[in-house]
């Protein structure tokens, strides 16, 4: 069985028609009234009536009760998210592993596993089948899923084809390689978790200055997507600029497979050096003492530094959002890069996306579709 009619490349905005921006503002927003919806969205108040119960019908909102709503008033104006009754199956495929993630249609997460995966050691059909087996294994007992995403460490272009040097896949069309007869969404695993955070977001009618905000994800892989005007963009061909690789192969960090300032070429540049260690979060222990690995991770985090401020240059964000364990795992690495940046004399606002994000990609790809359409038949 061929998905190539039931797949597309996710590409991450705020949603544009009525229900799904009703449904995005009772999702970030939960509690809010029918009168606030009207408000914040500028819709007319039989409009927001007319989405509304149409959403309710669907089983993605409910409605409380006054009691329930902790308040006095017409019952139904207190709304919140259901989708108890919708399943999405999402998976974020790393280089070495592969997070899996079942949510309802709310992004409420019901089941997680990371799965490992060494991609770059499999045939695509191989790898794809695993990721498919183990996604319905996790769904197993779950209301049938209503859509499938799958987030790659590596560009998505707009048909749906994967080129990666670190995978060794070369325009790979993933859904070649499924047998679903679900709807299957990909994307770009940067993009989405930017998108993860549109999707959490609430609306505003107040457009004031118009700000862009960089995501940067940084593990195995090292890549950027930023957000403006309410969509999620990235380098179309997805190919690393020539001045990115010249500064990441600068140093003293090298890889056959993934990216020069990957979590794996530091982890082998530490051995080099004669440091016992196995992972990232041990290096930064080790860190803590010895000023060899304090080194190591110092000089990845200045070439990352640099890299991330020639991409400033040309975004000039107001925000700059790191990701993935290389800044999660080390708050020394966040530190040198955010001096870095201050020092342009830009005021930039620093943050870390935390855990779950790679949980949260996957998550916002699986439910791309239901969220930009929620009442498509």
């Amino acid at each position: 069985m061929t998905t190539a009619h039931l797949s597309a490349t996710a590409h991450f905005t705020a949603p544009v028609t009525g229900p799904a921006r009703c449904l995005h503002q009772i999702r970030t927003t939960p509690g809010i009234t029918r009168g606030a919806l009207h408000e914040s969205l500028g819709m007319s108040q039989p409009t927001v009536t007319r989405h509304v119960s149409a959403l309710i019908d669907a089983g993605l909102v409910e409605q409380l009760s006054p009691t329930a709503a902790g308040g006095v008033g017409r019952p139904g104006t207190t709304l919140r998210p259901d989708g108890r009754s919708v399943t999405a199956l999402g998976a974020h495929v790393g280089l070495r592993s592969t997070q899996l993630v079942a949510v309802d249609g709310a992004g409420r997460p019901l089941r997680t596993r990371t799965l490992r995966l060494p991609v770059a050691e499999l045939s695509p059909a191989d790898a794809m089948e695993a990721v498919q087996h183990a996604l319905y294994a996790l769904g197993r007992g779950l209301p049938s899923p209503t859509g499938i995403g799958i987030a790659f460490s590596a560009h998505v272009d707009h048909a749906g084809r994967v080129t990666s040097p670190s995978y060794g896949w070369k325009d790979v069309a993933p859904t070649s390689h499924l047998d679903t007869d679900v709807p299957v969404a990909l994307s770009t695993g940067v993009s989405a978790m930017a998108g993860s955070e549109l999707a959490s977001s609430p609306l505003s009618l107040d457009s004031g200055e118009r700000t862009s905000t960089l995501y940067v994800y940084a593990r195995e892989l090292v890549g950027h997507a930023w957000i403006v005007d309410n969509a999620v963009h990235q380098p179309y061909t997805g190919s690393v600029p020539a001045a990115f690789t010249e500064i990441a192969t600068s140093g003293t960090f090298s890889s056959e497979h993934g990216h020069p300032l990957g979590s794996t070429p530091v982890i082998q540049a530490a051995r080099r050096r004669g440091l016992n260690v196995s992972t990232v979060p041990d290096l930064v222990a080790l860190a803590e003492h010895n000023p060899v690995a304090r080194g190591i991770l110092d000089e990845r985090a200045e070439l990352l530094s640099r890299i991330i401020s020639l991409a400033v240059d040309v975004v000039d964000p107001a925000t700059v959002v790191f990701a993935g364990e290389t800044f999660t795992a080390d708050p020394g690495t966040v530190r040198v890069i955010a001096d870095g940046l201050h020092g342009t004399g830009r005021q930039l606002g620093i943050q870390r996306a935390g855990d779950g994000i790679l949980s949260r990609a996957a998550a916002v790809t699986a439910l791309h579709r239901l969220w930009q359409n929620p009442l498509a038949a």
